[in-house]
């Protein structure tokens, strides 16, 4: 699609949309001059504006939007050139989502060749407020600068440890540049966000990429997933703790309550007692030093109880201690109860599937004739066949000498349609 033709598009759909009362483009949608009913459903694209930490949703109606396309839009800063990093997602409006914001159009080539000429001015303008930082002696770390308002207005990014008071900073800048100034003090992640890297896993930044909320992350959120208190490793780029620390939390949480505390003096269900040594949270084992000595694995069901402080008396002292950690005990009704939960899972997520492509065939078939529209509703696949096939497919023996002989016969079928080499060792040259 070319430029002229996105540009012919916008301009329909904008003239369509603001005739009918829907919105305009140009301004913000609020209670009060929204029109859009109950359930109404509406089309959403993620835009990503240069410098800033997170993705806005704005509203696309019937436009043809491609990812990685550059539009122009209001972003909290002001007007912006940005790039779609999502598809079209569809949601059903409610008054929550309020305020709504729409795309206003589809970058040309001159608001492209624009956006360049402010990028090479960034860096002069950079380096004009790094030298009045260091005039006016602030306690300031300029990060990045971004014009918005089509070159009218410059945002300056900086961080800094406390409150800053800049009025005399922004005096000498509107002087220096005349132009409409702004600073706005960011935290460190936002920073790394904005910026973007590679973390030490080897992929972008989470909260460059795909991470709307950073969360609160703790050191007991480390301390739960048995991690080594090493900063050095346990801190991202930003310097802080990682933003990934929290995925798994929730799991090492959950698992946990099935398990004994580590140190702690309980009774198994097979009558031994001891102290807990060690957690195998993900594959909910323990490991316990028993009373006589003795080191054994157990799985999270064999734990029955905790001995309550001053009731049970564990030897101080033992002259040898075994070790027999390599049979888990209870590990037979563990795998069975886990296979089962695992198959339910299975069946669950089929019948998940199957109700999804039954409603993308409704879906489609609207657009149908009658007649193709009977034959694809009748198409229907029980989940439970798809999973017997599964376990069918993976479980059934091949037997290997009846493949060989199958195909020593294609070979030799296969070989009577093809042209018979000359053997030309002895073949002289002139001879027929």
């Amino acid at each position: 699609m070319t430029e002229s033709n996105n540009q012919s598009d916008t301009n329909e759909y904008d003239s369509e949309h603001t005739r009918k009362g829907k919105f305009s483009p140009k301004e913000e949608i609020t209670s009060e001059n929204c029109k859009f009913t109950e359930g109404e459903v509406l089309r959403f694209v993620k835009v990503r504006f240069p410098g800033h930490a997170r993705s806005y949703s704005f509203l696309v109606g019937d436009r043809t939007i491609m990812y990685g396309q550059k539009v122009i839009a209001m972003s909290d800063r002001g007007m912006a050139v940005g790039y779609i990093n999502s598809f079209v997602y569809n949601l059903p409006f409610k008054q929550e989502l309020l305020p709504l914001r729409s795309i206003k159009k589809i970058a040309t080539e001159e608001d492209i060749a624009d956006e360049k000429e402010n990028y090479k001015k960034q860096k002069e303008t950079e380096t004009i407020c790094q030298k009045l930082i260091e005039k006016h002696n602030l306690d300031m770390n300029l990060t990045h600068v971004e014009f918005t308002q089509f070159g009218k207005k410059v945002v300056f990014y900086f961080v800094a440890p406390s409150r800053v008071d800049f009025r005399g900073l922004v005096k000498d800048l509107v002087g220096e540049l005349r132009l409409r100034i702004e600073l706005r003090q960011i935290s460190v992640r936002d920073r790394a966000a904005s910026q973007g890297a590679v973390g030490p896993c080897g992929r972008e930044l989470c909260c460059s990429s795909f991470l709307g909320k950073y969360g609160n992350v703790s050191i007991k959120m480390a301390k739960n997933q048995n991690l080594t208190l090493n900063y050095s490793k346990l801190n991202g780029v930003c310097g802080q703790l990682k933003c990934c620390l929290k995925y798994e939390d929730d799991v090492y949480s959950f698992k946990r309550k099935n398990l004994p505390r580590e140190g702690s003096y309980i009774k198994t269900k097979n009558g031994d007692s001891g102290q807990v040594k060690k957690l195998n949270i993900l594959s909910e084992q323990f490991d316990m030093l028993t009373d006589k000595g003795v080191i054994k694995s157990y799985v999270a069901d064999e734990f029955e109880y905790e001995y309550e402080e001053g009731t049970y008396k564990f030897p101080r002292k033992f002259d040898n201690i075994s070790h027999q950690t390599s049979e888990v005990i209870g590990i037979e009704n563990y795998e069975s109860q886990l296979k089962e939960r695992r198959r339910a899972e299975f069946e669950r997520l089929d019948q998940m599937a199957h109700n999804f492509a039954i409603d993308k065939i409704s879906e489609v078939s609207d657009y149908l004739p009658e007649r193709e529209r009977s034959d694809m509703t009748k198409v229907e696949v029980a989940p439970e066949q798809v999973f017997e096939k599964r376990i069918i497919n993976k479980s059934a023996p091949q037997d290997s000498s009846h493949n060989r002989s199958d195909n020593r016969g294609r070979n030799r079928r296969d070989d009577k349609h093809k042209p018979r080499r000359r053997n030309n060792r002895h073949h002289k040259k002139g001879q027929s």
